[in-house]
């Protein structure tokens, strides 16, 4: 639950959110589209930012399940995925709206037709944020760095260039799942066939260490060390905890981190 605040309140806090908000909303009240026309401009005014804002909750949470839950990222199955959830959860709540403002509801689009314009602006959306994911991450990742973009070089080097586009961002850590390693970055996570020794491996340039045999952390990401019944875990910055090993702890406990709510063991 606490990935999933994180991943929710970033995909919130993107700037451009409240410009698209404020101008989607400006744009359906004078425009009155899906039969709003005929309601009076203050009812327009009273529907329109408010459904704005309900979609743009509701299209972020079903964004974050299908990534961070179901592992989707390419556009193929992630945005009708999307689409799918918006349709589903957005349409009865938009035909509930449409009916309390209307005089006449006969004016007004069935809750099939809304499903339907939703479905299909959810994917128009998805489709633009999937061709403009590159350059924006591109440019984030420049401007980090304080160079120009054509010489920003690759977070992590060679691992993070096996990762998709939008994904290469500062590393955070890296995790054994079966056969696969996932690959935790500050944009998300990807998962790669490969071993975790060869995914350090690729990590030049990166400080971090091994924690455990499953387990390796960015030092920057690192936010502190906690004492569980007398085990250790690395708090991460992202909210993350990791476990340390044994074998591992004597390297940790070298970086003399600081103790996050210690606790004594019985």
């Amino acid at each position: 639950m606490y990935k999933f605040l994180i991943a929710y309140k970033r995909a919130l806090f993107l700037p451009i959110i409240p410009v698209a908000w404020g101008l989607i909303s400006i744009v359906c009240v004078i425009g009155g589209p899906f039969g709003t026309a005929v309601l009076s401009p203050l009812s327009r005014f009273a529907l329109w930012p408010a459904a704005i804002a309900m979609g743009i909750l509701i299209g972020a949470a079903g964004r974050v399940s299908v990534r961070e839950y179901l592992g989707y990222r390419q556009f193929w199955p992630e945005a009708p995925l999307i689409a799918l959830l918006a349709a589903l959860l957005l349409s009865p709540l938009f035909w509930i709206m449409l009916r309390a403002l209307s005089d006449d509801g006969h004016t007004m689009p069935s809750i099939i037709e809304l499903g339907l314009y939703t479905f299909l602006i959810s994917l128009v959306i998805s489709t633009f944020r999937h061709l403009l994911a590159p350059a924006a991450v591109t440019q984030a990742l420049a401007a980090r760095q304080s160079v120009p973009v054509a010489e920003a070089a690759e977070p992590a080097g060679r691992l993070c260039a096996r990762l998709e586009p939008e994904l290469r961002a500062p590393l955070i850590r890296l995790q054994v799942r079966d056969h696969y390693v996932d690959v935790v970055t500050e944009a998300g996570t990807g998962s790669l066939l490969m071993r975790l020794a060869d995914a350090i491996a690729e990590t030049e340039g990166v400080p971090g260490l091994r924690v455990h045999r499953s387990h390796w952390v960015a030092r920057a990401a690192i936010a502190g060390l906690r004492r569980d019944k007398g085990k250790y875990v690395v708090q991460m910055r992202d909210g993350a905890e990791v476990p340390v090993s044994r074998s591992y702890a004597p390297a940790v406990l070298a970086l003399e981190l600081p103790e996050i709510g210690a606790q004594e063991t019985r």
